[in-house]
C-alpha cells in the first residue's frame, strides 16, 4: 500500500491513451509532448493535416509514448460524434483521457467593431465542440475508467481571462478587445463544471486549466515588456508548467479532484489588473 505514495506510481500516466483536439501547435502540442515523454499513447486533432503529420512524427520519435494525427473540424456536433468514432475505429476500445484544447487565440478588434463571425467562431469551438466531444467520447471514457481509484479524466483549457473580467494590459496596449474571447472561457469555465457534476458519478472526472499568458505565436514577444508587468513571477508560461499541471490532472494524484480550476498564470490574477480603468 506504501507504494503507492511513490512519485513513479502516484503521478505516472504510463500506458495510457489520449485524445488532444488543438494539438499539433501551441499549449495542446506542449501537452501532447509531455504525455509521449511519460509514455502514452496520443491522438491529436486539429484542421491542418500537414502540422498534425509533423507534429505527430516529431513526438513519436521522442517516444516512448507514439503520437497520432486526426485531421478534424470541430465546428459541430457531427464532426465531434465522427472523431469519437474515428478514435474507436483505430483500435481504442477506451480512452483514459480527452483534453479539449482546440481554440482561438484571439482577434484584433475594437469594442465597437467585433465581426459577429468571430463571435459564432469562438463559442462554437470555445464551448460548443466541448460538450459534443466529451458527449461522444464518454462512452470510451466509461469503459477506461477505474471508477475508485483512477477515473477516466476530461480537461478543459480555459484561460484565466475565464475567470477574471475586462483586459490585461498588453491586450488593451494593441487596442484590441478580449471580450468575446474571454466570455467564451466564462462559458467553457461553466460548461466544464456542469459536466462534472454530471460525469463524476459515472466515474469520468473534470477539470480545467487556466493559463496565464503562455505564448503560442511570435506576436506576443512584440509586447513581452508588457505582458511581464502583470505576472509577479516575472516571466510568461512555458511546456513546463502546462505539463506538471495537466499531468497531475491525468494521473492517480488527482484521483479525487473533479470539477475545479486548476489556475497556472505566475501569479497574474493576483495583481488584480484584469480591468481596463
Amino acid at each position: 500500500m506504501d507504494d503507492n505514495l511513490l512519485i513513479k506510481n502516484l503521478f505516472s500516466i504510463k500506458g495510457k491513451t489520449a485524445l488532444i483536439t488543438g494539438g499539433g501547435t501551441g499549449i495542446g502540442k506542449m501537452i501532447a509532448k509531455a504525455f509521449v515523454k511519460n509514455g502514452v499513447k496520443v491522438y491529436i486533432a486539429s484542421r491542418n493535416k500537414k502540422i498534425l503529420e509533423e507534429t505527430a512524427e516529431e513526438l513519436t520519435k521522442m517516444g516512448p509514448g507514439v503520437c497520432y494525427g486526426i485531421e478534424a473540424n470541430l465546428t459541430s456536433k457531427e464532426a465531434c460524434e465522427k472523431l469519437a468514432a474515428e478514435i474507436e475505429k483505430l483500435g481504442n476500445e477506451k480512452l483514459d483521457i480527452l483534453v479539449n484544447n482546440a481554440g482561438l487565440v484571439g482577434y484584433d478588434a475594437t469594442l465597437t467593431d467585433f465581426p459577429e463571425k468571430v463571435w459564432d467562431d469562438m463559442y462554437n469551438i470555445h464551448v460548443k465542440s466541448v460538450f459534443y466531444l466529451t458527449i461522444a467520447c464518454l462512452p470510451l471514457l466509461e469503459k477506461a475508467s477505474n471508477k475508485f481509484i483512477d477515473p477516466s479524466r476530461v480537461i478543459i483549457t480555459g484561460s484565466i481571462l475565464g475567470i477574471g473580467n475586462g483586459e490585461l494590459k498588453f491586450t488593451q496596449g494593441r487596442g484590441s478587445c478580449a471580450l468575446p474571447y474571454s466570455s467564451s472561457k466564462h462559458a467553457v469555465h461553466s460548461v466544464a463544471k456542469n459536466l462534472a457534476v454530471h460525469l463524476t458519478p459515472r466515474g469520468v472526472n473534470v477539470n480545467i486549466i487556466a493559463p496565464g499568458v503562455t505564448p503560442v505565436r511570435d506576436s506576443f514577444f512584440d509586447n513581452m515588456d508588457a505582458i511581464i508587468s502583470e505576472i509577479p513571477q516575472g516571466r510568461t508560461g512555458n511546456e513546463s508548467d502546462i505539463a506538471g499541471a495537466v499531468i497531475y490532472l491525468s494521473s492517480r494524484a488527482s484521483s479525487w479532484v473533479t470539477g475545479t480550476e486548476i489556475v497556472v498564470d505566475g501569479g497574474t490574477l493576483l495583481n488584480f489588473k484584469l480591468s481596463n480603468t
